[in-house]
């Protein structure tokens, strides 16, 4: 796979899509006709509900043909984008289809897009961190000019046109890779779980072939639930365009805060890639932890006369999160490609991302929205204090069975006392 021709998609698919679908929630509160925020919720909580439940059933292919499911991602997003047409006149069904086609958008993108990006970068010399680093730094540039351009024109344009934009240019994005697909795919290892030298050893020397498949299983799990509760920050991303909506009633403000947000993201993931390449930067990582959920709670004190205020804000959380972002899951790889696990790994965390969102915003169907901002926060802060602690036990784990020592209980994250 060349890494230029998916570096191009995941430019246009991201700069496409946030044209429209990056001001989904704030189009359906705008919109709708009454229970605004109620609708402007649930959309969220479908879309993250069934992201969850179609990941998982869809699993084996997304992994086996991702290209195909990145070509086919356009049509979810027609579905989606369409259907924001007809919210003022049927708000009910539009919200559910809204919710099922944007939820269908990003199952056919998550997955496909991280098994691609772990399949190029196992063939690099430079370290997961490093182009993890360029590759959200592309993400990012594409977002913040979708978002901006975005903002403005769903202010002053007609929303019919800036959805046939974003769908030619989609399709512009994700037919080469079709092509290449269907140019290779007799091709073999196009796609594949990625294993070390270290784990072909290990498979081969290892006296218990069921210890350490034990020992991957551990490993994986850990970080799952660890994933569950930093994933939260998607909840924060998400609803911060809506919550600023309510504030000043206009995109572009939304759209300003998303570019910052996106633009800090971008450039911080791009230094701390390089850095903990270089440097340990775990306290980087606790201390970005905990100014993310502090960060969020905050956000909900702020009003129209300090929108200043909130820019800041969403600055501090971006850059916090990529600290502890990139620290986590440039680790996570490094160990999963050792027990052979690297794509389920990634599956668990686009699992734990979907989850993770659903059952954050779901507190705002019954609560004002502000309380969906602490329960994130203070799901981030708690991620961020135990990431240590998540990381040491897993690295000790894996050294004790690489050196042929048994899983010791006193490797659990957390040890109650007898």
């Amino acid at each position: 796979m060349n890494s230029k021709l998916l570096n191009y998609n995941r430019f246009l698919s991201n700069f496409s899509t946030k044209l429209v679908g990056g001001f989904v929630p704030v189009i359906v509160y705008k919109y709708a006709p009454t229970n605004k925020m109620l609708l402007a919720i649930l959309t969220c909580a479908i879309q993250y509900l069934f992201s969850f439940v179609m990941n998982i059933v869809l699993k084996k292919s997304l992994v086996k043909i991702p290209y195909i499911y990145l070509f086919l991602r356009l049509f979810p997003v027609i579905i989606y984008e369409a259907l924001l047409l007809f919210v003022d006149s049927n708000p009910v069904l539009c919200v559910i289809g809204i919710g099922i086609g944007f939820s269908l958008s990003y199952v056919f993108k998550n997955i496909p897009t991280e098994v691609l990006f772990s399949f190029n970068n196992a063939t690099k010399k430079s370290g997961t961190g490093v182009q993890l680093a360029i590759s959200k730094l592309i993400d990012q540039t594409a977002i913040i000019l979708g978002t901006i351009i975005g903002g403005v024109a769903l202010d002053f344009w007609d929303m019919k046109t800036l959805i046939i934009i974003s769908i030619i240019l989609y399709f512009a994005g994700s037919f080469p890779l079709l092509v290449y697909y269907l140019a290779n795919r007799k091709k073999k290892n196009l796609t594949q779980e990625y294993s070390t030298y270290a784990h072909v050893a290990l498979k081969e020397q290892s006296i218990d072939a069921v210890e350490a498949k034990k020992v991957s299983t551990k490993i994986t799990r850990t970080y799952l639930w660890f994933y569950f509760l930093q994933e939260s920050y998607n909840a924060i991303y998400i609803l911060m365009p809506l919550l600023l909506f309510t504030i000043t009633g206009t995109f572009t403000s939304s759209a300003i805060a998303g570019a910052i947000f996106d633009g800090v993201w971008g450039i911080s993931s791009f230094l701390f890639g390089k850095l903990e390449h270089k440097k340990d930067i775990t306290i980087l990582s606790v201390m970005g932890g905990v100014f993310v959920g502090l960060g969020a709670i905050a956000l909900t004190f702020v009003n129209s006369n300090y929108i200043w205020s909130f820019y800041v804000l969403i600055a501090i959380i971006s850059v916090s999160y990529s600290a502890t972002y990139i620290f986590m899951y440039n680790r996570m790889i490094m160990k999963c490609k050792i027990v052979g696990r690297n794509t389920s790994a990634i599956i668990n965390k686009v699992n734990m991302f979907f989850l993770s969102t659903f059952v954050v915003v779901s507190f705002g169907v019954f609560l004002p929205i502000s309380v969906c901002f602490y329960v994130a926060g203070g799901m981030s802060l708690f991620a961020g204090l135990i990431s240590p602690r998540v990381e040491e036990s897993t690295r000790r784990i894996l050294v004790d069975h690489l050196q042929d020592n048994e899983i010791k209980e006193d490797y659990r994250i957390f040890r109650l006392k007898k």
